[in-house]
């Protein structure tokens, strides 16, 4: 039911370039970005961290704020793409 009402609340406009990167030979496996993140775009595969894609991300920057180890790298979108909220 979240997910329905999130997409009424939710547009997303084209996106140019992907906002964020994982780099893997610094990531531990510790997972604190699949528990922080508020749409579920982080998984564990392999014993690290995987990013679902831009369908699911909300561009709150939470993942890249809790990764002890900077192995995410997070860009605000450019003017024009991204996520646009409707309240």
């Amino acid at each position: 039911m979240w997910r329905r009402l999130e997409a009424l609340k939710v547009k997303r406009t084209r996106k140019t370039r992907i906002h964020i990167r994982v780099l893997r030979e610094k990531c531990t496996g510790c997972g604190r970005c699949v528990q922080v993140c508020p749409s579920g775009s982080w998984r564990m595969r392999g014993g690290v961290a995987e990013w679902r894609g831009m369908g699911l991300c909300l561009e709150c920057g939470a993942c890249y704020h809790v990764c002890p180890e900077e192995a995410i790298l997070w860009r605000y979108p450019e003017g024009g793409e991204g996520v646009a909220y409707r309240f």
